[in-house]
């Protein structure tokens, strides 16, 4: 009897789940907000972009959303308090793109096709339901999202395409067992839109940044991932409707 519990002690020890950068991080946002799922292609005129934040790891970090991320930020006015809840604000990237062109030169960048599991790590907290804020008809409303943590685990700043931020989404395993990208729209295709300013973006060492990634309708469960180039976070399981993942404009196949 001994013999069997320390055997299944030990089992239970190896099934538990590694801790990871992500699990000492609280994404604070106001507590009793009315959250709603986000149906299918109904946000093609959503504004708002699914970035939750650029920086160093805090033990609390307050979820903020930005308009676009091509978009230039106005500075502060004086005396101007930083936003301290949930509204809307204009894009961080643009200090980004600043980052760039202050000495760091396409010598000591990885460029994009090198991101991979040796200086990407990507978590995935698809338990912890965080709010996705977007301005539809001039109007606030939010979302059931999931966050998603990335984080340069290298000791060498990295180049981000910002295609990533913008059309953010999980591959989904679909009927014919090959992975497939699952958008929430049925107009949104990668490269659309050509980028009215530099498509990237610099990560520095052990800086992260945070995306949200609503939850799909329906109740079907499937297994997801998160693609960055040859990065991949774990596989794990969500809900989704079958219709979704048939009705996308174009199948992106990884």
């Amino acid at each position: 009897m001994k013999q069997f519990l320390l055997i299944l002690t030990v089992f239970l020890i190896g099934c538990k789940e590694e801790k990871t950068f992500a699990d000492d991080i609280v994404l604070s946002f106001p507590k009793g907000e009315k959250m709603s799922i986000k149906e299918f292609n109904t946000g093609s005129f959503d504004f708002g972009s699914n970035l939750v934040y650029k920086g160093f790891s805090k033990d609390t970090i307050q979820i903020k959303y930005y308009q676009e991320i091509n978009w230039i930020p106005a500075p502060p006015a004086v005396g101007e308090k930083e936003q301290s809840s949930f509204i809307l604000d204009q894009s961080l990237l643009p200090y980004f793109y600043e980052q760039l062109f202050q000495g760091i030169s396409s010598e000591n960048v990885k460029i994009t096709d090198d991101l991979n599991l040796e200086n990407i790590e990507i978590i995935v907290k698809e338990k912890d339901t965080i709010p996705l804020y977007k301005l539809r008809n001039e109007k606030v409303v939010n979302f059931k999202s999931y966050p998603v943590f990335i984080k340069n685990i290298s000791a060498k700043p990295l180049k981000i395409n910002t295609d990533y931020l913008t059309y953010f989404s999980p591959f989904v395993k679909n009927k014919a067992d090959k992975w497939q990208k699952v958008l929430n729209t049925r107009y949104v295709v990668n490269g659309c839109i050509p980028p009215a300013l530099p498509n990237f973006f610099i990560l520095e060492p052990k800086e992260l940044f945070i995306m949200a990634i609503p939850y799909f309708e329906g109740k079907e469960q499937k297994d997801f991932k998160i693609k960055i180039d040859r990065a991949t976070s774990k596989n794990y399981k969500s809900s989704i409707n079958e219709y979704i993942i048939n009705n996308q404009r174009r199948e992106i196949l990884e």
